[in-house]
């Protein structure tokens, strides 16, 4: 009988990734923007983003409201107090102009006028960041939860299967597949290393619906001798990078994937994706992704 049968889950961000704390770095948001602001602004989610910059505009404004303010700074049409002013810096900044608000003298003009400059500085960077954010190509390719080992024309075979979730093709798709473990030197130093994998075929012209990748495990294969209980000992991760041509942007685009030991599933193979309906049309379930069913398996060089 089957198992797991779950909806497509494209991965189009950050998931799985290594989980290791990072001592002696400074990671807060606030220490990144002000170090590597570029690559900071745009790892974050949209949401994030937009309200990094929201306080931003609000603080630059605030700033300015406030120094109008304590400078008693004249402007025709406000008000007494700290608001009149922080408005009309929002006016001045966002060069709105409603007309009821104006500096009227040499301080206020001094004012204004470095403020329409970081207003155009600050507009700047804004359009750049999220138009750069915006128009980057991203590949929507669904992997699947788990990786499987099972015979494949008697030899056995790790398996995983991935899914492009777009309706246009990756031109030139091209797999690598890799092992990364714990091994103990003899001296007794623990070091991890990574192994690459080779697979039966790691380019695909046109990569438009669903591929599934096979590393035979044979004496020359890191995996020779090794079963689910030295995958968790050794705590065993398998790492997958997708890069291709995305046929109606022409830019490049990659994806990522990294499976655990215990997402590594022994004795087990995918089911097919494809079908026939009744008016003899073939279609693809992609909500079958992740399902798998029992297959045989032998294991050479693994101790029963």
């Amino acid at each position: 009988m089957s198992e797991r049968r779950r909806p497509m889950r494209a991965t189009t961000g950050p998931r799985n990734v290594f989980a290791i704390r990072r001592a002696g770095v400074d990671d807060r948001l606030w220490t990144r923007l002000g170090t590597d602001g570029y690559h900071a602004l745009r790892t974050l989610s949209w949401g994030q983003l937009t309200l990094v910059f929201l306080l931003i505009y609000l603080g630059l404004n605030a700033f300015f409201g406030l120094l109008l303010w304590v400078t008693d700074a004249a402007i025709t049409g406000a008000e007494p107090g700290f608001w009149p002013r922080f408005y009309f810096s929002v006016q001045t900044m966002a060069t709105i102009g409603y007309g009821g608000l104006s500096p009227d003298d040499w301080l206020s003009h001094a004012i204004v006028t470095l403020e329409s400059f970081v207003g155009v500085v600050y507009t700047a960077v804004v359009t750049g960041v999220f138009y750069g954010k915006f128009s980057t190509p991203s590949a929507r390719v669904a992997f699947s939860e788990t990786c499987v080992v099972a015979d494949i024309e008697g030899v056995p075979t790790l398996m995983f299967r991935c899914a492009n979730a777009r309706s246009t093709a990756i031109v030139e798709a091209t797999v690598t597949f890799s092992l990364t473990r714990e091994e103990v030197l003899a001296d007794g130093e623990t070091v991890r290393r990574i192994y690459d994998l080779p697979v039966r075929r790691r380019t695909s012209p046109m990569f438009g619906v669903s591929w599934v990748v096979y590393h035979p495990i044979d004496e020359s294969s890191p995996m020779w001798g090794k079963g689910p209980e030295d995958f968790a000992r050794e705590r065993t991760m398998l790492i997958v990078t997708l890069t291709g041509i995305d046929d109606s942007l022409a830019s490049s685009v990659h994806a990522r994937h990294l499976w655990q030991a215990d997402e590594i599933r022994f004795g087990y193979k995918f089911v097919d994706l494809f079908g026939t309906d009744a008016d003899g049309q073939r279609f693809v379930d992609f909500s079958r992704i992740h399902e798998v069913k029992p297959a045989p398996l032998t294991l050479p060089g693994h101790p029963a």
